[in-house]
């Protein structure tokens, strides 16, 4: 079921930048905020700090915890985001693909050769934002992330 809602979130994700020019990518929609470019960016970024945080706890995990709702911590995370810089401005639909399959494929895919969805499920760490967490959840979140943004996506086109 996980890997199955990480390829259903990306393909949505992919579909939603299909039909947008180069110019519509990284133009601020109307109102503010971040270009779709620099969300897309930030879902790539978020993904390999997601992994790598997974792969430095992999080693010496905590035990099996309750699994939970990870959706609240979405707002949690973004909520820490602000603020922040925002990504790199003016990226090509080719280099927004790029970034995409390498997110997914170099870093994510990684963590499925390493280890099994079932052993992700028996393991746990402290997360400095999540607080205790197993590390399914924590792949959980990944796809969960991507598909707040592809929801944001949508909701910016119109304004674009």
């Amino acid at each position: 079921m996980l890997i199955a809602n990480l390829g259903k979130t990306r393909r949505r994700l992919m579909a939603s930048l299909d039909s947008l020019s180069e110019e519509q990518l990284n133009k601020s929609p109307g109102g503010g905020g971040w270009s779709i470019a620099q969300i897309v960016s930030h879902v790539c970024d978020t993904e390999k700090g997601i992994v790598e945080t997974l792969l430095n706890a992999l080693p010496g995990t905590g035990g099996k915890v309750e699994e939970r709702d990870v959706a609240p911590l979405i707002e949690t995370f973004e909520s820490s985001q602000v603020g922040t810089a925002s990504p790199p401005g003016s990226l090509s639909k080719a280099q927004l693909i790029r970034l995409l399959e390498e997110s997914r494929f170099k870093y994510l895919q990684y963590i499925f050769n390493k280890t099994h969805e079932t052993v992700l499920t028996e393991k746990s760490m402290d997360h400095p934002l999540f607080g205790k967490i197993s590390l399914k959840n924590l792949v959980d979140f990944i796809w969960l992330h991507e598909q707040y943004h592809v929801d944001q996506i949508e909701k910016a086109k119109p304004r674009i």
